[in-house]
């Protein structure tokens, strides 16, 4: 099960959504793309996402992760395919916007998947291991998108169409590869279950966290590619640059998570990842950019092993568990990736204004305001975790 959403993680976002930052300057030539616009257009898809996850949340929990997420892939599919039909800023905004409303249906189905098929004490590993497939992707991305795949395949159209039939494989092994579930999982879910999460405190200040982390995570996704060349360095050298920070990114969210299940506890690594990533970004906008490599090894270390915690953290908030995971998981994506829209526009703006050292500082004040929601947060853990499955039944 965790290979299946991991792969799964792999295609729809390390390649069909990662693919885009390392071409963006070569899509952006071809149809005329700014700095503002790229920046919209990166932003459309997580705004897509976050206006459907609500709906696909609660689809997750009422029919079960393998028909939404099978479905969800092929939407994807054909919006990546779309992308090579596109010659100017507001088509490819749409086909980016249907893009990420197709993963605000599928990405819901990954938690809800893992909370019904794997052990209690093992999920936020699980999760983890299927952020680093995402990320891992997504470093391939950066390192092969412009340099190996656009010459091969003849052209960036031509890369999406690739990537388009990738992801109708993966909704055929999706379908296949997942089991309906387990019934006590799936439930009529509708609007009064979403109104109930939206009164959890807890997951409120999830939220908020997400919101934060994910925009600022994106927004980097974007910038840097791009930021890099322009601050001075070779091609190669910032996709090397850029692939390192997602590499130790994948290599924290594996750990982060382990670390965390092997002791019972949440909030060090909250607390403790915030920190060093927000320092890290503020002390990157002091250094030019071919200077700042080391520090953005460390932003990726300490965002890498809390990010992939609060997607699971909903399983072991009272009230929530694992019979609301879709439901939980669709609103923290609709506050996230609302975040993930607004980020990049802003920071598309403030490198615009102020350049690297602008957009850089932006996005690491904003990563310490994880600070504000992680310090009220309340410990989960190895206890709250029993007493939620005790909650919906699971345990005696």
């Amino acid at each position: 099960m965790t290979a299946v959403c991991a792969l799964t993680n792999a295609v729809a976002g390390g390649l069909g959504w990662s693919v885009v930052p390392p071409l963006l300057g070569v899509i952006g030539a071809d149809i005329g793309l700014s700095h503002a616009s790229s920046g919209f257009v990166w932003g459309a898809a997580p705004l897509g996402s976050a206006l459907a996850a609500p709906l696909g949340g609660m689809l997750v929990d009422g029919l079960g992760p393998r028909r939404v997420g099978a479905l969800a892939l092929l939407a994807g599919a054909a919006a990546c395919a779309a992308r090579a039909a596109v010659h100017g800023p507001a088509g490819m905004a749409l086909v980016m916007f249907a893009f990420g409303v197709h993963a605000g249906f599928g990405a819901p189905a990954v938690p809800k998947a893992l909370a019904a098929h794997v052990p209690a004490d093992r999920v936020a590993r699980a999760n983890g291991l299927a952020v680093l497939a995402y990320t891992l992707t997504s470093a391939a991305m950066i390192l092969v998108a412009r340099g190996v795949l656009l010459p091969l395949l003849g052209g960036w159209r031509a890369v999406m169409l690739a990537v388009s039939a990738v992801m109708a494989l993966a909704a055929v092994l999706w379908a296949l590869g997942i089991p309906e579930g387990h019934a006590g999982l799936v439930r009529h879910a509708g609007l009064a279950d979403m109104a109930s999460l939206v009164r959890n405190r807890a997951l409120g200040l999830l939220a908020f966290m997400q919101f934060l982390s994910l925009g600022v995570y994106l927004a980097l996704l974007g910038l840097l590619p791009l930021a890099l060349v322009e601050g001075g360095l070779s091609l190669d050298h910032a996709g090397m640059t850029v692939a390192a920070w997602l590499v130790a990114a994948a290599l924290a969210s594996a750990a982060g998570p382990w670390a965390s299940d092997r002791i019972g506890r949440r909030r060090p690594f909250l607390l403790g990842g915030t920190a060093v990533s927000g320092a890290a970004l503020c002390a990157m906008a002091l250094l030019p950019p071919g200077a700042s490599s080391g520090l953005l090894l460390l932003a990726a270390l300490g965002g890498g092993c809390f990010a992939p915690l609060l997607i699971v953290l909903p399983l072991e908030i009272p009230g929530v568990g694992a019979p609301r995971a879709g439901a939980a998981a669709g609103l923290l994506m609709l506050v996230g990736l609302f975040g993930g829209f607004l980020f990049p526009v802003a920071t598309g703006w403030a490198f615009q204004l102020g350049g690297f050292p602008g957009a850089l500082g932006f996005l690491g004040i904003a990563q310490l305001g994880v600070l504000i929601p992680a310090a009220a947060f309340p410990e989960t853990g190895r206890a709250a975790r029993a007493a939620v499955l005790r909650e919906v039944g699971l345990l005696p």
